[in-house]
């Protein structure tokens, strides 16, 4: 048989080579010569079958070694890469494009195959795309989850390094990064002065107000009503009905005692549970009418007003806007006043508080239960607690589980919920859409006939509990709204203001504060709030000033939480004490009532706190004038004793090394014994330096040298005032700075080289001997002399026998020049000489005999001027 390439030598023209094979010997061969079955790099052909390969593609324009690299890529189809992480498209259209061009691997030959192929294509550039969207989509909830709980974390580790310590008066603000809140626009207002920002001066400018009528009249007006004028002055609707809250809140303390609602266990008393949910139902009432005339006013073509003004047309109007079609499917039992639904015209006026229109509201409807009802309502609004009796709502109850539970009517079924208190744990979502409905539907079902003593809140869930009982207790809500639904659920940290209105309707007031200064935009809201509640007598605060920010006793229930306000106080106060120290005093004195745990008053030692930071000393304290009397302060306007105030200060000022206020602080207070003991304190200390403006050659200003002119300034007022009109302090501690002055003129004589005058002066003030029948008498005398005193005698007995051997040098140094220039001494007296030498041995012999250990220099440098004289 011929061999291929002899085959294909005999082919002439364009025809195909003619080959004696089988079609299984050409799959055979193909099998064998494809590099996709058979590689190259591990079963290499021979080389005879290469070049007959060779020749026999070749002669067809066909290129053998690059072959396989064509195989291979037509081979291996490329696939698109569907649902990868992290994946970053630029466009949509980008990523369709991808896509498309991932599937488009070959041309289609006819219409149909490009039609079908084009279909496909788009179908999963689509299907690449949502996927592609669906993944980033996971991938930013993920993440704002992630930066949700480390936002979270991060203020609990802030909070609780700012309640660690035991020192109340040392607190450092915290560094707290501000968290994007799109709830509060205008609350960070620019400051205007010194730290304070216009919202800051406009409360402080409230609370001293507050503070002035406290003191001069001794009447309490409500804080909080003041304040919520000025947060509507900021044009922040956030801020603004927050504080209309707390004025609302604020008027549980009319009925409490004086101090019942500051302390923990009147706090699950009958009567202020009751207060608490009265008030905050009250408050959701009243907004909630203004919500529904906002909205019938807003459409009245829909609303259809007509008829007797009033709540009972309100409700018709607003439920011609805003009952929906699904919910009409579901009502019964009729219509009531004016063909309103009669069902939802019930809740609707239960809603808004309206309890005696809810009872005339169904005049001609006979229908059984709204007559149940009815009657109900009738009972509710002859009663002073708005309930009815317990038979009826034993009455009430039965109804429901027997029947009404099962109806469609949404609104029946919560009418007779909050009658009769009942099914506690269902939340009536079909028509209770808002945390304000929501938080109006618990705290109607609240049963508050019974105190709830010590007992804390079970361990088991609130929801469980009051399923088992059927019971709803104000410290249950509280524990289910603080405890397990919590600032997650309410997503706190992006709706601050939305989740403190909810702690404070249900009576946790101090968890509410501490959440709500967590931010720094609103610490300064959280500050006054705290204030206008404290002066209301309703905010519970521990016994124990260095507890963290937010405590609960051991033996006080789990809702019972204590806020530390002298904490919060001074934490915010930091901010502008050194400034505004006038506006930092009237909110410490709202701490004048808190004692510390040595029984010091927390206001004294806050004003101590400003005084020293703030170094306004003659602002705050008042200032002494030259004639003895004194210029009051800003202390003066709170009736304390200035005189303890002032002593406290210096106390604290002499502890932190602050001698020379201290000094001024104990003068302003009278007592003169302590100035004058400092004053010598200071003296033996400074007096034996050169003055900044003596010396040789112009010396230079040292340290040394201005301390020592400022205290003797200091001294010498002190000294003269005294003179003139008189001290209360001790004759010896009185000599004694006389002395001390003395001895710095002695030292100034010294460094001014003006010796013979310096011993002169030493002479006259008897300290030490300067002749040898001096030495015993001297000696004794020593004695009587005082500690400050015998300081500076080492410097007075160096001052003496250096100022006698520049007399002595100077007596025999006068030299003559003659012509030749030569010089010879000229004999001094023989008496004079005589008589420096005795007082220099003088001077050796006392400093010998004194019972004073002095430096070996100081001796040293004695005996070697000793020696020079003699």
């Amino acid at each position: 048989k011929p061999t291929a390439a002899a085959a294909a030598r005999e082919v002439a023209g364009e025809e195909l080579p003619r080959v004696d094979r089988s079609l299984a010997q050409l799959v055979q061969v193909g099998e064998f010569l494809w590099p996709g079955r058979v590689g190259r790099e591990t079963a290499k052909l021979p080389t005879d079958h290469e070049a007959h390969a060779s020749i026999l593609l070749g002669s067809r324009g066909l290129d053998l070694p690059h072959m396989t690299t064509r195989l291979t890529s037509l081979a291996s189809a490329p696939e698109p890469e569907l649902g990868v992480s992290g994946a970053v498209p630029v466009s949509g259209a980008a990523t369709a494009a991808a896509a498309t061009a991932a599937f488009d691997v070959s041309q289609p030959t006819s219409i149909a195959a490009f039609l079908r192929q084009h279909r496909q294509n788009a179908i999963v550039a689509a299907l690449h795309a949502a996927n592609l969207q669906t993944s980033r989509e996971v991938e930013d909830v993920y993440w704002q989850q992630q930066r949700c709980e480390w936002e979270q974390s991060k203020q609990s580790l802030l909070a609780a390094f700012t309640q660690a310590g035991n020192d109340l008066l040392n607190i450092t603000l915290p560094s707290q990064a501000s968290i994007t809140n799109t709830e509060v626009h205008k609350t960070g207002s620019s400051l205007v002065s010194g730290g304070l920002s216009s919202d800051q001066l406009a409360y402080a400018r409230v609370l001293l107000e507050y503070n002035k009528q406290v003191l001069c009249h001794g009447v309490r007006p409500n804080l909080a009503d003041g304040m919520y004028q000025v947060a509507q002055s900021m044009h922040d609707q956030g801020v603004s009905e927050l504080w209309r809250v707390v004025v609302a809140m604020s008027q549980v303390s009319s009925c409490v005692g004086n101090n019942e609602g500051r302390t923990a266990t009147h706090r699950t008393k009958a009567r202020m549970m009751t207060a608490v949910t009265h008030h905050a139902r009250t408050f959701l009432q009243e907004k909630y009418t203004e919500h529904m005339r906002a909205m019938v006013y807003s459409d009245l073509a829909r609303a259809a007003l007509g008829g007797v003004p009033g709540l009972v047309g309100l409700v018709k109007g607003y439920l011609g806007v805003t009952l929906s079609p699904e919910l009409s499917s579901h009502l019964e039992d009729g219509q009531g006043v004016n063909g309103a639904p009669v069902w939802p015209l019930l809740f609707y006026c239960l809603r808004a508080g309206g309890i005696k229109e809810a009872s005339s509201a169904a005049p001609d409807n006979n229908s059984p239960s709204v007559l149940e009802i009815i009657a109900a309502l009738q009972q509710c609004s002859r009663n002073e607690d708005s309930r009815v009796s317990p038979e009826t709502e034993k009455r009430l109850r039965l109804a429901y589980k027997r029947s009404v539970k099962t109806m469609r009517d949404p609104f029946k079924r919560a009418v007779y919920c909050v009658l009769a208190r009942c099914d506690v744990t269902e939340d009536h979502g079909d028509i209770v859409t808002t945390t304000d409905d929501y938080l109006w539907l618990k705290l109607t079902l609240v049963d508050t006939s019974a105190d709830c003593g010590n007992a804390n809140v079970p361990s088991t869930p609130t929801v469980v509990t009051a399923a088992k009982q059927d019971l709803l207790t104000l410290p249950q809500l509280q524990h289910m709204l603080y405890k397990q639904y919590g600032e997650s659920h309410f997503n706190a940290y992006e709706q601050p203001l939305l989740y403190t209105t909810v702690l404070l309707l249900t009576g946790q007031f101090e968890a509410a504060i501490e959440f709500l200064r967590r931010n720094d935009r609103l610490l300064c809201h959280a500050v006054h709030i705290a204030i206008a509640l404290y002066t209301n007598r309703i905010l519970c605060v521990p016994q124990a000033l260095s507890a963290p920010l937010l405590s609960r006793e051991s033996d006080e229930p789990e809702c019972c939480l204590r806020l530390n306000l002298a904490r919060l106080m001074l934490l915010y106060t930091r901010q502008f004490e050194a400034t505004h120290p006038h506006e930092a005093l009237h909110y410490c004195f709202l701490l004048k009532d808190q004692k510390t745990s040595t029984g010091e008053d927390v206001f004294l030692n806050c004003i101590s706190e400003l005084a020293l930071h703030s170094r306004e000393f003659d602002l705050m304290l008042g200032k002494l004038n030259d004639d003895g009397t004194r210029t009051p302060g800003i202390v003066d306007n709170f009736n304390v004793d200035v005189k303890e105030v002032t002593e406290l200060v210096a106390r604290d000022s002499e502890k932190k090394g602050l001698h020379e206020d201290a000094i001024r602080l104990y003068d302003l207070a009278k007592n003169h014994e302590k100035v004058i003991s400092l004053l010598n304190k200071l003296l033996s200390q400074v007096v034996h330096l050169s003055s900044p403006n003596i010396g040789n050659g112009g010396a230079t200003v040292t340290a040394a040298g201005s301390d020592r002119e400022r205290v003797l300034e200091l001294a010498c007022s002190v000294g003269l005032r005294f003179r003139s009109h008189g001290h209360n302090a001790t004759q010896q501690s009185a000599s004694t700075m006389h002395l001390l002055l003395d001895l710095a003129t002695v030292f100034d004589l010294y460094h001014a080289h003006r010796y013979q005058e310096a011993v002169e002066v030493i002479q006259r003030l008897q300290l030490i001997a300067l002749t040898r029948d001096e030495v015993e008498t001297r000696v004794s005398g020593l004695t009587s002399v005082a500690s400050e005193v015998k300081d500076v005698l080492p410097s007075v007995l160096l001052a003496a026998i250096t100022s006698t051997y520049h007399i002595y040098n100077n007596s025999t140094a006068s030299t003559k020049t003659d012509g030749a220039n030569t010089s010879f001494r000229t004999p001094p007296s023989r008496e004079n000489t005589k008589h420096l030498q005795g007082q220099a041995r003088a001077i050796v012999t006392f400093a010998g005999m004194i019972p004073l250990r002095l430096h070996a220099d100081v001796n040293a440098r004695l005996v070697q001027l000793e020696a020079l004289i003699n």
